[in-house]
């Protein structure tokens, strides 16, 4: 019952299995689909993804409504795709997924006067210094159902999109480019035949490559009208917390519909390190012209902290505020020169004016501000202690009452005028780092969620599906460090070096501290340092340019390393100067740190570490000397995204290299099997953009491994030789890291939450003899172990449909088959017992029969029939579990069964309790799937383990009433 409703909620569109094949590029360098790889699509088509959560939203930047639709809104997720409310963001659903191959959005725009067409640019433009990339623009011409890729395929990331509103084919983009080089698809973009052909109408002539466009408005009275800012920053490969102010931003008027433009002076800041501009025109006086203008009056931010600003005589002049135009911005006065309005402008310098009155205006930063008075008074009328960080609001022309607003926590609604917000607490999709997993039942996956603060989910509810109670918000890590529980006592978290914290008592517990710094060589970081517990002796491990290591639980730390970091790494050919000058901390001849630690599981000497800056290191002897086996390929500035000690053999590993901040899209994944002393390029079918973040071994199947990438996650079936996608259902999003937990995959997404792949074991038995049962007509896959789970059930009232809710794990034996071709005769799924009676049968001609909505008293949704197993070619899973004795949920007697395929067999009735509605669990044993297709049959043995809980199921043997289901 539980499977069924979630499978019905609104929140999860799930991606058709399109997603599957691999991303390449096409004639004129945007991504295309192709199947390449060692096997065909099908035989893995049978897998399926599961979101786990959390539902607490993560950051989202662009926002539309519909004007003569006054409950439905548009958001953009950074890294989780396109959305869609029609309730006044009750909830949510994920339009997109199966129509735009890339999950960071930047703009979104409805076209006034006509509401179905929608156009989205991809690529977040609040550049922070995680964030991913876009490729082009894209079209809906039916409110979002269908999406048409329409260019600008080069334009990495799109600020802002405006549209005629009397013509829905004449559109701008704001194109800000990329962020680590130099490209000329930059500045303001027109086309008049709704995407179809492109004008670039607005850039930077003395710099064209390095200045971009990053926000739009248009006259509503008057669209021939239009003002643009130019903004000129760019990112260095190290991690800062600021892009650099290069010369060349500014503010632009055109009069006749981008033809011509003017740079706009008369009072706005004049100097070289102008920033980001946001604009608004008054909608009820177009002459009233608002703008947010970043000028810190250096070329690089300050610090890392908001609040702190250089002071003394030599401090850099700030000139930025809020500035007002009265005459449609001939001259220009600053009304308000706050930080609070514009601080940290290269993530925020938004404004939007209420439609009605040209005096009162939102301005958007850690908080949403208000002024009813001409920008005199700021008031906040969203924000919450911590920093929500908002970035646009966009309010119905028609009704001044209905916005929506975007925000680093989600995208909220609000129906009265700003005075309440809808929720964010419905929007699965959280940003994640790294991923660790417990040891608990049911397990749970940890992490730190960007924005809001480290997170844990639970993978299996006691309720049936995984709810609002069904994640926590961690008590360790923060929002970027990383969160690892003890393998001995979950509930004990460590991250961030020494910290520690009981997740139970939601308390720090610190103990022992890092060795202090030496003075001439402080203590560097990165926006995220690893920390990892040695799977061969529990030993904790945490590095910045040194590794430390504790064996006493955090009492006491020892630095066991010298500085590992490259020397005189030096500026890579990608950055201009002024960028290259943009750091937190001076820069000497060092400047990375250690990003990644893998321990060996077969040795607790042997430790691998790798540097953000392009160097592979390996002890053998508990850190007393360490030997540099960097591959000869890597330069300085390629970051080491993972290194993975092999499971099977200690001189073998495996290294993921990102070098994205370099310009260089590709993927790069190494491999050495002699320690170090050689290493090979393994990186062959994953494709250009899909830069790896993550690279894993699975631990029980040597050759199988994992690869998380910016754009899905791959598997290698032959230890790295070929990749082929591993996306099956899961949208496309940025895929930060995986680990293995028994028999399921686990991945962390940079914009769509956690993911796992249940009972992946068709994996390890591709890995093992894939040739086999890829030229096998019929191929029945041996199950992984099975637990004695009575199948969760919520107590009183279900929770409602509409709610947010995720699935639970396949109820039951999962059996995956393979077909290579359809069935000719209908096919039949049994799970017999150890005493060769059969528990289980499905058939794949069971007739499904729509609800009789006549004959229940309840909603439809709660009585959807089961779908039974596929006789259609390919992978196909099925999940083999005992049916309730009772109905319930206004289920009333059983009809009479159905002929089939399974007809003339009797599966022994499940025991239970009399008077119970709850199901029932298998008993622990041995058990067989038995497949019977086409007058062959096909036998795996299967293994049901007890509840790790210490709970029976209603019909072991040994106490048919037994009534513990906890």
């Amino acid at each position: 019952m539980a499977r069924s409703r979630s499978s019905r909620f609104l929140l999860i569109v799930f991606v058709s299995l399109f997603t599957g094949l691999l991303c390449i590029r096409a004639a004129g360098g945007r991504p295309a689909f192709a199947q390449t790889g060692q096997y065909p699509a099908s035989l893995l088509s049978g897998l399926q993804w599961r979101d786990v959560g959390p539902m607490r939203g993560g950051r989202s930047f662009a926002v539309a409504g519909v004007e003569s639709e006054p409950d439905t809104f548009y958001m953009g997720s950074v890294g989780g795709g396109v959305w869609k409310t029609e309730n006044d963001g009750r909830t949510w659903t994920a339009i997109a997924d199966q129509g735009i191959p890339i999950g960071s959005i930047g703009a979104i725009a409805v076209a006034p006067s006509n509401p179905k067409v929608v156009y989205v640019g991809t690529g977040e433009p609040d550049i922070r210094n995680q964030h991913s990339y876009g490729d082009g623009m894209y079209k809906s011409v039916d409110a979002g159902k269908t999406w048409t890729h329409i260019g600008l395929t080069d334009s990495k990331h799109i600020g802002r999109i405006v549209v005629d509103p009397t013509n829905p084919d004449r559109v701008y983009v704001a194109v800000l480019g990329h962020v680590y080089d130099a490209n000329l698809e930059r500045g303001v973009y027109r086309s008049t035949d709704g995407g179809q052909h492109w004008k670039k109408i607005l850039y930077n002539a003395d710099s064209p490559a390095s200045v971009g466009a990053i926000d739009l408005a248009m006259d509503p009275k008057n669209p021939q009208v239009l003002y643009a800012s130019l903004w000129a920053t760019r990112r260095p490969p190290w991690a800062v917390y600021a892009p650099s102010y290069m010369p060349g931003s500014g503010l632009y008027k055109s009069t006749d519909g981008g033809d011509h433009w003017v740079q706009l002076h008369g009072g706005l800041p004049e100097d070289p390190y102008v920033g980001k501009i946001g604009i608004a025109v008054a909608p009820s006086n177009p002459n009233r012209l608002w703008a947010v203008i970043d000028d810190i009056g250096t070329s690089h931010a300050p610090s890392y902290l908001v609040h702190t600003v250089p002071k003394g005589p030599n401090a850099p002049k700030a000139t930025g505020g809020v500035y007002l135009s009265d005459d449609a911005g001939k001259t220009w006065r600053l009304v308000n020169a706050e930080r609070r309005l514009w601080g940290r402008g290269w993530y925020f310098e938004a404004v939007t004016v209420d439609p009605t009155n040209p005096d009162e205006a939102y301005v958007i930063n850690t908080a949403t501000y208000r002024t009813m008075d001409a920008g005199k008074t700021f008031v906040p009328v969203k924000a919450a202690p911590g920093g929500d960080d908002y970035h646009q609001l966009w309010i119905n022309p028609n009704d001044r009452n209905r916005m929506v607003l975007s925000s680093d926590q989600g995208t909220v609604v609000s129906v009265d005028g700003a005075r309440t917000w809808s929720s964010w607490y419905n929007q699965p999709t959280a940003e994640l780092y790294h991923v660790a997993a417990d040891n608990r039942f049911p397990y749970w996956l940890d992490a730190a969620q960007q924005d809001s603060g480290a997170v844990g989910v639970e993978t299996w509810s006691r309720f049936g599906v995984l709810d609002y109670r069904s994640w926590e918000p961690l008590c360790q890590a923060g929002e970027s460090d990383t969160v690892v529980p003890d393998p001995k006592n979950p509930v004990m978290l460590y991250g961030a070096g020494a910290g520690r914290c009981n997740q139970m008592l939601n308390v720090q517990q610190p103990l022992g501290s890092i060795p202090k710094a030496d003075a001439a060589d402080p203590y560097r970081k990165t926006w995220t340092l690893p920390e990892v517990f040695s799977p061969a002796d529990n030993a904790l491990y945490y590095s910045n340019q040194f590794v430390f290591r504790t064996r006493d639980e955090g009492r006491t730390w020892v630095k066991i390393s010298p500085d590992l970091s490259r020397v005189n790494p030096g500026v890579p050919k990608n950055l201009d100067p002024v960028t290259a000058l943009d750091i937190d901390e001076p820069m000497t001849n060092r400047f990375g740190v250690v990003y990644t630690i893998s321990p060996s599981p077969l040795d607790a000497k042997m430790v691998w570490v790798g540097t953000d800056d392009g160097l592979i290191w390996r002890t053998s002897d508990d850190g007393a000397n360490w030997s540099n086996l960097t591959p000869k390929a890597l330069s300085a500035w390629s970051k080491v995204s993972q290194i993975e000690a092999g499971h099977f053999d200690q001189e073998t590993a495996y290294a993921s290299v990102d070098r994205h901040r370099l310009g260089d899209f590709h993927a790069y994944i190494y491999r050495t099997h002699d320690g170090g002393k050689s290493w090979t390029e393994i990186s062959r079918g994953i494709p250009e953009g899909a830069f790896v973040n993550s690279v894993k071994e699975d631990p029980k199947q040597k050759g199988l491994l994992y690869a998380a990438t910016e754009l899905r996650v791959y598997v290698s079936f032959d230890d790295g030789d070929q990749w082929q996608p591993l996306q099956l259902n899961m949208p496309a999003t940025s895929v930060r890291d995986l680990v293995v937990h028994g028999d399921d995959l686990a991945v962390a997404t940079h914009g769509r939450g956690f993911w796992v792949l249940d009972q992946m074991t068709p994996l390890r038995q591709l890995a093992a003899k894939g040739a086999e049962i890829a030229s096998s007509p019929v191929y029945l896959f041996q199950p992984g172990t099975t637990l004695s789970l009575v199948p969760g059930a919520e107590d009183g009232t279900p929770l409602p449909p509409e709610e947010p809710q995720e699935k639970n794990p396949p109820q039951g034996v999962v059996a995956y088959y393979w077909l290579k071709s359809a069935a000719a005769t209908p096919l039949r799924l049994e799970l017999v017992d150890s005493q060769g009676a059969v528990r289980v049968c499905a058939a794949s001609d069971t007739p499904v029969k729509p609800v009789d909505t006549e004959k229940i008293d309840v909603q439809a949704i709660w009585r959807e029939p089961p779908t039974p197993p596929s006789a259609a070619a390919g992978m196909h899973r099925f999940a083999l579990h005992l049916q309730r004795r009772r109905g319930e949920f206004g289920e009333h007697a059983a009809e009479a069964k159905p002929k089939d395929a399974c007809s003339g067999v009797q599966p022994v009735a499940a025991k239970q309790p009399e008077g119970r509605r709850s199901p029932v669990a298998l008993a622990p044993g041995q058990y067989s799937v038995r497949l019977s297709v086409d007058g062959k049959t096909y036998i795996q043995p299967a293994l049901v383990a007890p509840d790790p809980r210490g709970a029976k199921p209603y019909d072991a043997a040994d106490n048919p009433n037994n009534d513990d289901d906890d």
